[in-house]
């Protein structure tokens, strides 16, 4: 007797035991499983005298597994839930379910804890770039991301709710990364097109778990690490975790320096077998010389100057550092009412201070070199404040009608966001020459005053029902939500009252649905389709404070996904044809202003694999094809000049995007008289682009090898792990994105970080 396939503990239970007479309950803490005996010829027996003997039955209980035990994947297991291997069965972002990704009608990737750990991924950019497909970072005061060509405008994820325009994003207390692909908002509302990253929170464990890590690099970098977890209560159902870091680093760049401090504490709640809570904190203040890019194009390309030089103004960055200052709390609860039904809420508040004084390029003169320059200052008289509220009722159960089975969810969020700014001695800076420059002269010739004030409102409710039948090889995926948002901003910008005056409310509202289909023709085996709607406002405006005009995004997709090599290996192949509207832009005249694109599109296929070959070999591999151009090119005109220009043209690329990109890594972890020693390889390769939207210079392409060695081994009790990566082993010059002709961002030459953790 035995179970095929992918189900619930309660589920397989009752699937396994299905005509023996036998029943089942969990005990008390739902660790561990008993399984009644059933009534024979004698009467009912209070012993199990005469009965067979069952084996024992795991049901995935936590806590240190045995030795040579297998998670996810064929991965070992190992303390700290840090050992996870390369893949991920499921991923919650995708349905907002744990349903099994080869059923699932989306593409979903999942960047795990053990990749984060084997490249030495300090932050979420290091993590997600290099292991998903169609993923790429772009210049921009928060932690931007493009997904399938177009930019998440700094919003990311963290534990299904939003958080708006974060910035300095770090992986101490992630558990994973969820990358879900394509317009995900009938679950999320406020999704740009391309994709959602989700950051998934490591969780307290019942099982003590101690881990310190030091590592230094290149560059005067530092950084110390702390994990810890276990029970606070002798029956286990108060639990703790608790994340910290320290990080300091100078840069390739001169001037450069910057800091971190990352404290991330962690309440579990188990007062019953139904009911589980986390209450999460987090405290971040970074310190650092801000590095925006300035570098221009001469022709071409790039301007071939040592791309250690700073093009900003030292002597106002360095002497008023930025100073960002972040608190978050955060719970989430869960309630089952049966094996069937449950509700879940969740709930965050984030507020944060940012402090800075700041340089952006303006125009460049090719013949003499000279690059002219603006000045934005807000780290007087209160700088820049935010406050973000988010919070979700889900909803969620499974029950039949007939022949199908279904899996269905409602919900409700919200979102409100409130943020305000007061800019000082703004305007135009001193003129710098890239090829000798001179830093000790400002001659800030204009002295504007900014106040400035934005929100936003975002209510919405959804559902979708996942119908599964034709013996659970068949899974249509339909679904809808209906979305309410306000946004608001002030017009006049010259003192506080004028802002007060002129701050006026738009109001918007969209119908957003998502239809899917799921065939699996073999247990190992999905074809999917999907048909989906976005509706998003766009968080950027014009220099003089007006709102962009919303964006709306619309999706098909269809693919393949496999498992592999008895589930050690997970495939995904995915064609998408993704239209946006209303794609916001810097202006290239002026970085402190935003333009719109008509409409542009994003046409491509993506390959994704990852996971274990055999004992010894890990793989990620991924590739992307990607044309993203505009459809519709839209006049910019600039509220400064009063000039309009066609700087977006129809058929023109958008900017740094390469048709063709990929990553390979592969890990060896060696046995017998090697055991512990682990070796890892990687390979990035990218496709020359265009670097703006008139297409009038080369982002050339370029190949990356990076390497990893590390050495596990036990003393006195401890686990002791020694490792070392370098990346950019060739030492190659790249320039991997850029807005425009004055704002290149150059890549990080070769690096070398060393660590040493300590786990008990």
């Amino acid at each position: 007797m035995g179970l095929d396939g992918d189900f619930a503990v309660d589920e397989g239970l009752d699937r396994l035991l299905s005509g023996t007479g036998l029943s089942w309950r969990f005990a008390a803490k739902g660790k561990t499983v008993s399984i009644i005996l059933a009534q024979n010829d004698r009467g009912v027996m209070n012993d199990a005298s005469g009965a067979e003997s069952l084996p024992p039955i795991d049901v995935g209980a936590e806590g240190k597994p045995k030795p040579g035990a297998r998670g996810v994947g064929g991965a070992p297991l190992g303390p700290g839930d840090r050992y996870t291997g390369y893949t991920a069965e499921s991923a919650t972002s995708a349905m907002k379910m744990d349903l099994p990704l080869l059923k699932t009608p989306v593409a979903v990737q999942v960047v795990t804890r053990q990749t984060m750990d084997d490249q030495q991924a300090i932050s979420v950019a290091d993590a997600i770039v290099a292991n998903v497909s169609g993923v790429q970072t772009t210049p921009n005061f928060y932690e931007s991301f493009k997904v399938r060509g177009f930019s998440n405008l700094g919003s990311t994820y963290k534990n299904g709710l939003i958080e708006y325009r974060m910035r300095n994003l770090v992986t101490a207390n992630l558990q994973s990364i969820e990358v879900l692909k394509g317009p995900a908002a009938i679950l999320y509302g406020r999704v740009e097109p391309g994709g959602l990253i989700d950051l998934v929170v490591k969780r307290p464990l019942e099982t003590p778990y101690y881990s310190i890590q030091q590592q230094n690099g290149s560059y005067g970098l530092t950084r110390t690490t702390l994990d810890a977890t276990g029970p606070l209560t002798t029956d286990k159902s108060i639990l703790y975790r608790f994340n910290g870091e320290f990080y300091h680093s100078y840069s390739y760049r001169d001037f450069l320096e910057d800091q971190n401090v990352f404290l991330a504490p962690t309440v579990g709640f188990r007062p019953v077998e139904q009911f589980r809570a986390n209450v999460d904190f987090e405290y971040q203040h970074r310190t650092w010389v801000d590095d925006y890019p300035h570098l221009p194009a001469v022709g071409a390309y790039p301007a071939s100057i040592p791309i250690s030089r700073y093009l900003s103004a030292p002597l106002l960055t360095t002497t008023s550092p930025h100073q960002y200052d972040k608190r978050r709390i955060a719970y989430d609860w869960t309630y089952d009412f049966d094996k069937s039904w449950s509700l879940t809420n969740r709930l965050s508040y984030s507020t944060f201070d940012d402090n800075q004084m700041n340089t952006f390029p303006l125009s460049f003169n090719q013949a003499t070199g000279v690059l002219t320059r603006s000045l934005t200052n807000n780290a007087t008289k209160g700088g820049y404040h935010e406050h973000d509220f988010a919070t979700n009722v889900d909803l969620k159960g499974k029950f039949e009608t007939g022949p199908f089975s279904h899996s269905a969810l409602v919900g409700f969020d919200h979102l409100a966001t409130r943020m305000s700014w007061f800019f000082g001695n703004t305007g135009l800076l001193a003129s710098i020459n890239i090829y000798a420059p001179y830093y000790w002269t400002l001659d800030n010739t204009i002295q504007n005053t900014n106040y400035n004030a934005q929100h936003q409102k975002w209510t919405g409710v959804y559902a979708q029902d996942m119908i599964s039948f034709l013996d659970d090889r068949v899974h249509i995926l339909v679904g809808g939500r209906y979305d309410w948002a306000e946004y608001g901003n002030n017009k006049s910008q010259t003192s506080y009252l004028n802002a007060l005056s002129t701050y006026t409310t738009n109001y918007a509202k969209a119908f957003s649905p998502r239809v899917g289909v799921v065939y699996q023709p073999l247990p190992w085996l999905s074809i999917y389709g999907n048909f989906t709607r976005s509706f998003s406002l766009n968080s950027q405006a014009t220099i003089l404070g007006l709102p962009l005009d919303p964006q709306k995004g619309e999706q098909l997709e269809g693919g393949v996904k496999a498992e592999l090599l008895d589930k050690r290996i997970i495939a995904t192949l995915a064609y998408y044809d993704i239209f946006k509207t209303n794609v916001p832009y810097t202006d290239p005249t002026n970085a402190n202003n935003s333009l719109l694109i008509g409409k542009a599109r994003s046409q491509g296929f993506e390959f994704d694999l990852t996971g274990r070959i055999d004992d010894n070999w890990s793989v990620i591999a991924n590739y992307t094809h990607d044309d993203v151009r505009t459809v519709v090119g839209a006049p910019s005109y600039n509220p400064l000049t009063l000039v309009t220009t066609q700087l977006a043209i129809s058929g023109s690329k958008l900017p740094a995007s390469p048709r063709n990109y990929g990553n390979l890594w592969v890990k060896y972890e060696a046995d017998g008289m090697f055991r512990g020693l682990s070796l890892g390889a990687g390979v990035t390769a990218v496709e020359s682009s265009l670097g703006d939207n008139a297409n009038s210079f080369i982002l050339p392409g370029y190949t990356l090898l990076n390497g990893m060695v590390s050495y596990t081994t036990q003393i006195e009790g401890f686990t002791v792990t020694a490792q070392v990566n370098v990346k950019n082993i060739t030492d190659v010059t790249y320039y991997p994105t850029s807005t425009g002709r004055t704002a290149i961002q150059t890549g990080t030459p070769r690096t070398v970080l060393g660590s040493l953790r300590v786990e008990f």
